[in-house]
């Protein structure tokens, strides 16, 4: 068996030097072109193929949704699938989000409870991380100029407006699972994880809508904050 050994694809997305003498492969693109059929048993890489099936937000929606169909909210795996606030993805389903915004508008949304008067939705890129392209919107101009492109999907969401909060700030946990198997499920979660928070307090002033650093919790998006912010105190 070879020694500990890592491998790196090259910037063409070829496997580097085709050969058989590493054990691991580790690479942040999804399109490194791993032959799989030829890896030895010793031999580890850290993508699954296909795995942007969970991992981009429009295909995750689109499989949340089947899935929800397929228990029709009964049985006991049912309430897993039931997690998001109504969720479209544009253009696909630019006529079925202009209809639930029109309902909205007039407090018919059953997913997420808005104040009178709010109607706040998430809009984010679907092939982008890191915070990048995310913005609150509230009326279909601010759609239109927040996705100008009809040819780069986006995911709009009902903005959850009374999230829970730690002393006032917005914040998510990072919890980090291993995923050895899928057929037969197999994943290790790590017992620690850690959150990230926003550095400004959590607000709904009209005049706070389009501000970062209250809004989103990107580690990515903080750290540019120039006078360093704040955060729990």
């Amino acid at each position: 068996r070879p020694g500990t050994a890592v491998t790196r694809a090259g910037s063409s997305g070829r496997l580097a030097g085709r050969c058989h003498l590493w054990n691991l492969l580790w690479t942040w693109s999804v399109k490194v072109r791993v032959p799989f059929s030829e890896l030895l048993v010793w031999q580890k890489v850290n993508h699954f193929p296909e795995a942007k099936q969970l991992t981009r937000k429009d295909l995750l929606k689109k499989h949340l949704v089947r899935y929800q169909v397929m228990h029709g909210g009964a049985g006991r795996l049912a309430p897993l699938f039931f997690v998001l606030p109504t969720t479209f993805v544009l253009p696909k389903e630019a006529p079925q989000f202009a209809d639930a915004f029109a309902r909205a508008l007039h407090g018919v949304e059953p997913s997420v409870t808005q104040p009178k008067g709010l109607n706040l939705w998430i809009l984010k890129p679907v092939g982008l991380s890191r915070g990048r392209g995310i913005s609150l919107v509230r009326s279909m101009r601010g759609v239109e100029e927040a996705a100008p492109s009809q040819e780069e999907p986006v995911v709009l969401q009902r903005y959850i407006t009374a999230p829970l909060l730690v002393k006032g700030y917005k914040f998510d946990l990072r919890l980090y699972v291993a995923v050895t198997s899928f057929n037969p499920l197999e994943a290790w979660l790590c017992r620690e994880g850690f959150a990230r928070f926003s550095t400004t307090p959590f607000t709904l002033d009209e005049g706070q809508l389009g501000n970062r650093f209250v809004h989103l919790t990107n580690s990515s998006v903080q750290k540019e904050r120039s006078d360093g912010g704040g955060g729990p105190p």
